[in-house]
């Protein structure tokens, strides 16, 4: 009877629950500075202790998690200084796959990101948390995979796993003003990619990094570290980051 079993494939679930996390992540479901334990994501999921421990280890490897001196595991912190550092580092990298993406460009490609900027637009206007991010998330990485670099694209979910609990704040807290001004870069960006200008591309990417940015300094920064502290940090008017 027992030869008629096939092993169950654990490393087919471990993988599925990573990939659960890392979605929460992306999505900002777990603060900056959160602890996470294992036995509170096993019973959220449905799963037992040991994929989410394999699970939460990858990520910590990833930088997106941390373990600290007791052992338990958080999100990783997030300060001013780091803030502006992954904005320029993100302006940088993501804007050489658009510039990449732009110089290839096909018209599906063209189409694909029209349609999901249209459905993040209806997405803001019914006010649905989760679709906007999904939208905003697929432009961005549509254009990824079309530079047709994936250890750049790997490069770039990484900083995206470590930016995810700041991106969802504005969501949360009923704010749609950065979502409608990146809708209107994204049709900027769509069309330098139609036109297969590489330089507007990768201007138009890092201007929509640049102005959520922006915008979030203004407006969620100030009430988690306090008007001294985020001045000190940031770069807003120093010109160390231009946009064309």
């Amino acid at each position: 009877m027992t030869e008629k079993l096939s092993p169950v494939d654990v490393s087919t679930l471990q993988e599925r629950v990573y990939l659960k996390l890392r979605e929460a992540l992306y999505q900002g479901r777990f603060a900056a500075g959160e602890t996470l334990t294992i036995r509170g994501l096993a019973g959220a999921l449905g799963t037992s202790a040991m994929p989410v421990r394999e699970a939460l280890q990858r990520l910590v490897a990833e930088k997106a998690l941390v373990q600290t001196a007791s052992r338990s595991i958080q999100v990783a912190s997030f300060t001013p200084e780091l803030f502006w550092e992954l904005t320029r580092i993100r302006m940088s990298i993501e804007g050489m796959a658009a510039r990449r993406a732009a110089l290839s460009a096909s018209k599906p490609l063209v189409a694909e990101l029209r349609e999901i900027n249209t459905s993040m637009i209806a997405a803001i206007g019914s006010g649905l948390t989760e679709e906007v991010l999904d939208a905003n998330k697929r432009f961005h990485f549509s254009i990824y995979a079309a530079a047709e670099m994936p250890q750049l694209v790997e490069i770039i979910n990484n900083l995206w796993l470590r930016t995810g609990p700041y991106l969802a704040a504005a969501t949360r807290m009923n704010y749609t003003e950065p979502f409608m001004v990146g809708t209107r870069i994204h049709e900027r960006i769509i069309g330098a990619i139609e036109r297969r200008d590489g330089r507007r591309a990768a201007s138009g990417l890092a201007a929509d990094i640049w102005a959520t940015a922006r915008w979030f300094s203004r407006h969620h920064l100030p009430v988690l570290y306090g008007e001294e502290q985020q001045a000190r940090a940031s770069p807003l008017g120093s010109g160390e980051i231009e946009v064309a």
